[in-house]
């Protein structure tokens, strides 16, 4: 997961009582899981852990929803202040370096997190297994920027909504389409000799939690990342570059890094223009990232399959 830091200057929600009282009867259940709450990690529909309700209630206003493979992209707009709120991520609590300020354990060894960050408010909950699923608020780029409190207020809120959905009966899975990316195993794409070619010796992949995405860190400063995701494409006029024949966009990330992406088909029948991506990238400060993005790029596209 890519390490956000966050100012958490809310408190947690306290209108969630009933759902984190232990009960003799909830005490003897064993630890929620993430696969018992969510589903199929491979297919969680984060958008479906939601509650607009609880949204509202903080004075929040739905824009507009964006599912993807590995999280939820909410626009949200307050009196105060217009935010995006992603949810998902999941991730490894126990390969984590970044240590929460609040920690709250709830019924059935689930913990509730808040966790610091400079640009935004950014929450957590942690499963009995030890994976975390993250809540992250932050105002739009560009937008006038409104009060800090508006941005943690709808943090929290959206927290209370996920947590009620995780410790409910349901489970929350997405059905991918035929020929959907969902069907490859990420890390399968791209060898570790051939990353190690581009990137420096010392690579070992290291496939995503709920798999869609894949890291090759190297020994040296440069590491790579693949990963499957949803953009809103009404066209491919952005893919002007080709790279092993498919259509690619190439993009700087900071001073360091570099991604490059091709369209795949719909993410859904719902909406055409939500168009599955896979993207290349690389962080690096000794090389040129978007050389070795580009490289890197045409090695995988050749093993994905045809886009209608």
């Amino acid at each position: 997961m890519a390490a956000v830091t966050l100012t958490a200057s809310c408190a947690t929600s306290e209108d969630q009582q009933s759902d984190t009282t232990d009960t003799p009867s909830s005490a003897a259940q064993p630890p929620l899981t993430a696969e018992a709450a969510l589903g199929d990690l491979a297919a969680v529909d984060f958008c479906a852990l939601l509650d607009p309700r609880t949204i509202e209630e903080a004075e929040g206003t739905i824009d507009f929803e964006r599912p993807g493979f590995s999280h939820c992209l909410v626009g949200v707009d307050t009196p105060d202040a217009t935010m995006t709120l992603t949810v998902g991520n999941l991730y490894d609590e126990s390969q984590q370096t970044v240590w929460p300020t609040e920690d709250e354990e709830l019924s059935r060894g689930l913990h509730r997190q808040s966790i610091d960050s400079e640009i935004g408010c950014l929450r957590a909950l942690v499963f009995g297994d030890d994976i975390g699923l993250t809540i992250a608020a932050r105002e739009l780029e560009g937008a006038e920027q409104g009060e800090p409190e508006a941005t943690c207020r709808i943090a929290d809120a959206a927290t209370d909504g996920v947590q009620s959905a995780a410790l409910s009966d349901e489970v929350f899975t997405h059905s991918f389409q035929p020929g959907s990316l969902a069907e490859i195993e990420p890390c399968s794409l791209l060898d570790d000799a051939d990353a190690a070619d581009v990137l420096g010796d010392g690579v070992a992949a290291q496939e995503a939690v709920g798999g869609h995405g894949c890291t090759w860190p190297a020994m040296t400063d440069a590491s790579a990342e693949l990963s499957f995701d949803v953009a809103l494409q009404p066209d491919l006029t952005d893919f002007a570059d080709e790279i092993a024949g498919r259509p690619t966009m190439t993009a700087t990330l900071g001073d360091f890094g570099c991604e490059v992406s091709t369209p795949h088909i719909a993410f859904s029948a719902d909406d055409p223009n939500e168009r599955e991506v896979v993207a290349v990238s690389v962080t690096a400060s000794e090389m040129d990232p978007c050389a070795a993005a580009s490289e890197l790029a045409g090695l995988v596209w050749p093993e994905l399959p045809e886009s209608p």
